[in-house]
């Protein structure tokens, strides 16, 4: 068998986010960053995906929030720079979202400052979050090894600890995940698979 149940994008699981996903609410700058031609709108994250979709973005906002909890960027150097230098981007760190808002669609957000626990309200028609991913692999607890974020731990040949169990893709514990590198996996996986069919040996 094997396993390439990919990744799930990690919620916030404040008010509002389920209630106005599709409508306002978005993990996917590329898929959704052409509706928001000449419009005001949050990013949520400090990784390199979250700068990266915001860099994305300005091709489409007028402005965009960039919203991170921390005092600082996670991503690398060269995102951050490129995001401070943008005159579309206001980054807001150490804030956290409280509350999406909006019936039909997404009206405003609350955000919360962590410093001085003020919360305000940005008037905002979408809310890109980019706070991680999560491995799809709750089936797999108990059975196979997994690391300390749920994702499934193999060799190179794609190999997991139980005999006759593979995986592969984003699901798997690995440095990069991309779709050169789930392609990679598969390969190996199908090709490792064939070679246990034929040999009878793990």
């Amino acid at each position: 068998m094997i396993v390439a149940s990919g990744t799930a994008y990690r919620k916030l699981g404040v008010p509002g986010e389920r209630e106005l996903a599709g409508r306002g609410v978005s993990y996917c700058a590329t898929c959704d960053g052409p509706f928001y031609k000449d419009q005001e709108i949050a990013v949520v994250g400090g990784g390199d995906s979250a700068l990266q979709e915001a860099l994305y973005l300005t091709k489409f906002a007028k402005k965009i929030y960039l919203i991170h909890r921390r005092d600082e960027f996670r991503a690398v150097p060269i995102l951050a720079e490129r995001v401070n230098e943008s005159d579309k981007i206001e980054c807001l760190c150490s804030n956290v979202v409280e509350r999406i808002n909006g019936t039909d669609g997404v009206e405003s957000v609350d955000i919360r400052s962590k410093k001085s626990d003020e919360v305000r309200t940005l008037a905002v028609t979408g809310v890109f979050l980019f706070v991680g991913l999560e491995p799809r692999t709750e089936f797999l607890r108990g059975l196979a090894e997994l690391d300390e974020r749920g994702f499934v731990v193999t060799d190179q040949q794609m190999k997991t600890n139980v005999t006759g169990l593979l995986a592969a893709g984003d699901c798997r514990s690995k440095l990069l995940r991309q779709v050169a590198t789930a392609v990679g996996d598969g390969a190996t996986a199908a090709f490792s698979a064939r070679t246990f069919l034929e040999d009878g040996e793990w």
